[in-house]
């Protein structure tokens, strides 16, 4: 243990100065005016006489305070040295490693490098380039932890612009952990860059169950590069995304009804179906009368029932419940219903009906494995958090790249809770604002 020559300005610190110097065996001492040094000074690397004290020299921080370490002079030769001084590096590190922790924090939830500056005004004054190599640096070496037994693959894109540089944001999210399989910009989306992704991303040899919104031409290139080892589910929420696309924005009590029909395929939609088809015979009626008195009763009854749609959504949430998911048969009687009716229905409909039954085998695939998603609800949040729609166009492309890498490693627990706070490391140096 260091010796400690305790003053009275340092006496109250002696507890600290403890911790400070735990490391260090009790050759060393630390002297009433502050100077740390070997109590008997060592030899001289250049002659070998034994060397005299000879002062000390100031490390300083600007607004921490300086630590004075001790000299040695050698009466023989007049080689001069200095003593060690990797406590007072160690108190920096600590401090300044707090610093980046939460302005890498901040950069996470996507405060720019102005208001960072601003705020380590009222803390620790840095710039913005100085923030930006510290939060980068640390970035860079952080790793994501790999991610261990792949089964199930959420893959999406994301198409951010990197000034007025379209980029291609490919991503890979495990379904059961949710952790990030890859997540890289590319300059292109063309099937080499895609095949080239996933080749260097997922290993190609074993089983494995991937999800992706409906694009066609993912399956040509997931058979390209897994062969007969892969199951390819199309998300779900993108097909009901794409039928209420099919239909007008100012829909009539009949169109609704179809839609909620077709949305009925694979989620029970029964309540809605029910509410609207006790409309379906007064909008016959209202048809009847004038456009003025029809547009009105229209404009009514699409708000209440819009009331009852949130209302059930509402309920859900309450109750911690999603949309009840029908099984398989019921699935495919609904969607026979719907197929032998489609004479009657509108072109887009009759369209979407045979799109459908075309990719059967993609929508249902999930049904024939133990515990396999059905959307790619998880990488669409993940992206949403990630990379806002909003803040697309607003990034360079380093600050996409950065962003990126944050997302990954938030979704794989690497920001725990602090172990020290600022205050905890600027208390460490309170017995060098002043030595005495």
């Amino acid at each position: 243990m260091t010796e400690m020559q305790l003053s009275l300005i340092n006496f109250p610190y002696r507890e600290m100065l403890s911790n400070i110097f735990q490391d260090y065996s009790n050759d060393f001492e630390f002297t009433a005016s502050g100077i740390f040094r070997k109590i008997v000074p060592p030899l001289c690397p250049e002659c070998g006489h034994p060397m005299s004290h000879n002062g000390f020299n100031t490390c300083q921080k600007r607004h921490l305070g300086g630590a004075n370490v001790g000299k040695y002079l050698c009466g023989a030769c007049g080689k001069s040295t200095e003593e060690n001084r990797d406590f007072w590096v160690n108190l920096k590190a600590d401090f300044l490693g707090i610093i980046t922790e939460i302005c890498t924090r901040l950069r996470l939830n996507h405060v720019s490098y102005e208001v960072i500056e601003s705020i380590m005004g009222y803390l620790y004054p840095r710039d913005k380039d100085t923030i930006r190599n510290m939060v980068q640096c640390a970035i860079d070496e952080m790793d994501i932890p790999p991610v261990k037994n792949i089964q199930f693959v959420h893959y999406d894109e994301q198409h951010p612009k990197a000034g007025r540089n379209q980029k291609y944001r490919l991503t890979l999210l495990d379904s059961v952990t949710r952790q990030v399989i890859a997540d890289e910009l590319y300059d292109s989306k063309d099937a080499d860059t895609i095949e080239s992704f996933l080749r260097r991303n997922l290993d190609t040899q074993k089983q494995i169950f991937i999800v992706t919104d409906l694009y066609r031409g993912y399956s040509d290139i997931f058979k390209r590069v897994f062969g007969n080892k892969v199951i390819h589910q199309f998300c779900l929420l993108h097909l009901n995304k794409l039928i209420v696309n099919d239909f007008p924005r100012k829909t009539s009590i009949e169109q609704e009804l179809i839609k909620y029909r077709l949305l009925n395929i694979f989620y029970d939609r029964e309540p809605e179906i029910e509410f609207l088809s006790c409309l379906i015979e007064e909008e016959k009626t209202m048809k009847q009368r004038s456009d003025k008195e029809y547009k009105s009763w229209i404009k009514e009854a699409k708000n209440a029932f819009h009331k009852f749609v949130r209302d059930l959504e509402l309920k859900r949430r309450r109750e911690n419940k999603n949309l009840k998911q029908r099984d398989y048969y019921e699935a495919l009687n609904n969607f026979k219903i719907l197929k032998m009716q489609s004479d009657s229905f509108m072109i887009s409909v009759r369209k979407r009906l045979a799109k459908i039954e075309e990719l059967w085998p993609n929508l249902t695939a999930f049904y024939f494995v133990d515990n396999a998603p059905a959307t790619n609800n998880p990488i669409e949040n993940f992206y949403s958090a990630s990379l806002k729609t909003h803040r697309k166009k607003q990034l360079e492309e380093l600050g996409i790249k950065e962003q990126i890498k944050l997302s990954a490693l938030k979704k794989a627990g690497v920001f725990g809770r602090p172990q020290k706070t600022l205050l905890d490391a600027f208390f460490m140096f309170i017995p060098f604002l002043d030595t005495g």
